[in-house]
């Protein structure tokens, strides 16, 4: 394959990424205005989005086998293509069991057949020395790619009279997108057999998992990226408190979700990567920092009076916390190379440890919706409302900087114990 021809392909493909799961995370832009494009409350969509997520979590066990047994870039094709179809059918508003059964298919397509046929595709693009710069701007185009179209989209939902009719025409300019992405994927993008026959295997199997189970790091792996997860997954409910509390209007809501979003996974995520390796030389040790400046954003929103004069407070908090978790989101999955965990085992560890890590997505996005009612249509909020969900937030940030402080404990316990071991003579 000529440079030019892996450079237009590897472009292609990290674009595809910019769009493939932006509406069924559609949430974290436009939450209110979201569901309304949708036709929903905010109760159903939650109920929406939580079964997305529970669907998401088995499909990542599974989809290592289907990049295994078939083409990544047929799957790639026909995930962006099913996408694409199914975004322009969802804003329709075809009603609520329509847009959950859409859902459901958004899990299988995204997480199921095209994140693993994308690694899969993307580490054939390059040499193993390669690798860390392939991913690291896949990650940047990414980004990129969301921001742009989410800064676009922001703009026709700010100009729309109805704020949910400019949601309605970002869902079908995505759409749209997955379609053209698709046929570029399908003709331009190339894989040639050698290179796919020396491609790593993506399946994890039963006898990894199991193995994986017996090992103490999946589980305070697992435990800690899912306390920071619970963050990234409730970031998105910051949109209606700003809106309704704050008074923030529709089209600069979805302005501060693109950057709260998008905008800071290619800014904090490559930061985060640099202070690990050279300041704090240990995960663990800069996820317990990231746990306390997360933790103490929550307090600050549970102190702080919901008053139009605060809302700058409110919004550089948001800020501050969407820094501390995105930079955490770039490095969560380093320790397992760190904590001297078996090569052999590493497949199972980040399988097992990413089924319970990202186990929020199944249930967080329902509880809050619970927790913040929809006054809008005279949904009360139950359960002490946004108090209860930063309380919870708090919880969750002292349990994570506990699980940190264990894991480095039991690191340097190891550590000692293997340098006081006699030699062999």
């Amino acid at each position: 394959m000529t440079r030019t021809r892996r450079l237009t392909s590897f472009l292609i493909l990290a674009m595809t990424g910019g769009v493939v799961f932006q509406v069924a995370y559609l949430r974290f832009l436009f939450l209110s205005d979201g569901a309304k494009a949708l036709g929903l409350t905010l109760q159903e969509y939650g109920t929406v989005t939580s079964v997305f997520g529970a669907v998401a979590v088995v499909m990542y066990f599974v989809g290592g086998w289907f990049a295994d047994k078939f083409s990544p870039k047929l799957l790639i094709v026909v995930a962006m293509a099913g996408t694409g179809v199914l975004d322009l059918y969802v804003a329709t508003a075809p009603g609520y069991w329509a847009v959950l059964i859409v859902h459901v298919l958004f899990a299988v397509l995204g997480t199921g057949l095209y994140w693993p046929a994308l690694v899969k595709s993307i580490s054939l693009l390059g040499s193993e020395g390669e690798q860390g710069r392939l991913f690291g701007f896949l990650e940047g185009i990414r980004g990129l790619t969301t921001t742009i179209v989410g800064l676009v989209g922001s703009a026709i939902v700010a100009q729309a009279v109805v704020a949910s009719t400019g949601v309605t025409t970002l869902i079908r300019i995505y759409g749209v997108l997955a379609l053209l992405l698709a046929v570029l994927v399908l003709f331009i993008v190339h894989q040639g057999k050698d290179e796919l026959d020396k491609a790593e295997r993506q399946a994890v199997g039963l006898r990894q998992l199991l193995e994986a189970a017996t090992n103490k790091y999946t589980w305070l792996i697992g435990g800690t990226v899912m306390m920071m997860y619970s963050f990234y997954t409730l970031m998105g409910y910051l949109s209606p408190l700003l809106q309704d509390g704050f008074g923030v209007a529709a089209g600069m809501i979805g302005v501060l979700g693109v950057i709260r979003t998008y905008v800071f996974q290619f800014i904090a995520g490559p930061v985060g990567g640099v202070l690990v390796d050279k300041i704090f030389r240990s995960t663990p040790r800069f996820l317990r920092l990231t746990f306390v400046i997360v933790g103490l954003t929550a307090v600050g929103y549970l102190v702080l009076p919901q008053k139009p004069g605060l809302l700058w407070i409110a919004v550089t908090l948001m800020i501050v916390m969407s820094l501390a978790v995105f930079a955490a989101r770039g490095v969560f999955w380093a320790s397992v190379g760190e904590l001297g965990i078996p090569v052999a085992q590493r497949g199972g560890v980040i399988g097992l440890a990413s089924g319970l890590a990202y186990l929020p997505d199944a249930f967080l996005p329902a509880v809050a919706s619970w927790w913040i009612g929809d006054p809008a249509r005279g949904v009360p909020t139950q359960g002490g409302g946004f108090s209860a969900m930063f309380t919870v937030l708090v919880i969750a940030a002292v349990i994570g900087m506990v699980l940190c402080t264990v894991t480095m404990r039991v690191r340097a316990r190891e550590t000692r114990s293997s340098q006081r071991a006699p030699v062999p003579a």
